[in-house]
């Protein structure tokens, strides 16, 4: 794990080493260094991007200009969002916000930064492999359900899993945020594609990584959560008969207003929570 646990990226060393996301694009510089500290004069190989949110891609492009032949890999809906100009326009309106984020939580950086828009080199998908080094290798796994675009990544013989929030995502109070943005049923079952698996290193998008027994105990309580959040918003929806303002002001109260420890941004959050409560609407087939 590389830069801040906030907004954390993944490197993993070998004959071809691999960056696992690209973070937010004004620490661009600051991953940048600390993969040379690791590296030396060696070059990363590839960089395997999760999803194409403002937070997972940000510095693509500054880690390209660092390493001129590193090659960007992502699904191909991840290859198509970053080519849309709205998709542009809106990481760059969550970036702004975040600069702010970033400093209260004591970050260090230069803001002259802004996101770059960069090219997908080369698009992956579900049973893909790549060889890092002689009997290491990443298989490529699709987790749709946070995103339409997720990828988790497995390395063998390691038994590790990059998942970002496609397994959810833990708070600073153990609470695990049940991130299905896109549908409910297809998050679910990443999940369940990922505890089959067997787990020994579990790497969120932010702040943790869960290791030997802990790991599979988290992906188990992800399912639970899952199905938690679902039944919170489903109760919620019912009460206000489909009123979105009201459930997410409930929801917000829950899981937001009371969390003390470091959050996403309003912004993302709110953009997030709707995103959530309709995918849980429309399993209920709920008009909000």
């Amino acid at each position: 794990m590389l830069g801040h646990p906030i907004i954390p990226i993944y490197l993993l060393d070998g004959d071809k080493p691999v960056i696992f996301d690209a973070g937010l694009s004004f620490l661009g510089e600051f991953y940048a260094e600390e993969i040379k500290a690791v590296l030396g004069d060696r070059k990363p190989a590839y960089l395997l991007l999760t999803h194409s949110h403002f937070d997972h891609c940000g510095a693509a492009a500054t880690l390209k200009q660092h390493f001129p032949g590193l090659k960007i890999m992502a699904s191909k809906k991840a290859q198509q969002a970053l080519r849309r100009p709205h998709a542009i326009a809106l990481i760059r309106e969550l970036t702004r916000a975040a600069e702010t984020y970033a400093h209260d939580m004591g970050l260090a950086f230069n803001g002259d930064h802004p996101f770059r828009p960069f090219e997908v080199d080369e698009v992956l998908q579900e049973g893909d492999r790549l060889e890092v080094s002689q009997g290491q290798t990443i298989q490529v796994i699709e987790t749709p359900g946070h995103t339409w675009d997720c990828l988790s990544f497995y390395i063998r013989p390691l038994r590790a899993l990059i998942a970002s929030e496609a397994a959810g995502q833990t708070d600073s109070n153990g609470y695990i945020f049940s991130e299905y943005l896109a549908d409910y049923d297809q998050y679910l079952g990443s999940i369940k594609k990922m505890v089959d698996l067997g787990v020994d290193i579990l790497s969120l998008g932010h702040f943790y990584v869960y290791t030997g027994a802990d790991a599979s105990a988290y992906l188990q309580q992800s399912l639970c959560s899952c199905e938690a959040f679902c039944q919170l918003v489903e109760s919620n929806l019912k009460q206000a008969l489909g009123d979105m303002q009201q459930v997410m002001a409930r929801v917000r109260a829950i899981e937001y207003d009371n969390n003390s420890g470091p959050k996403q941004t309003e912004e993302a959050y709110m953009i997030n929570l709707e995103a959530r409560i309709k995918a849980v609407a429309r399993q209920m087939r709920v008009e909000t």
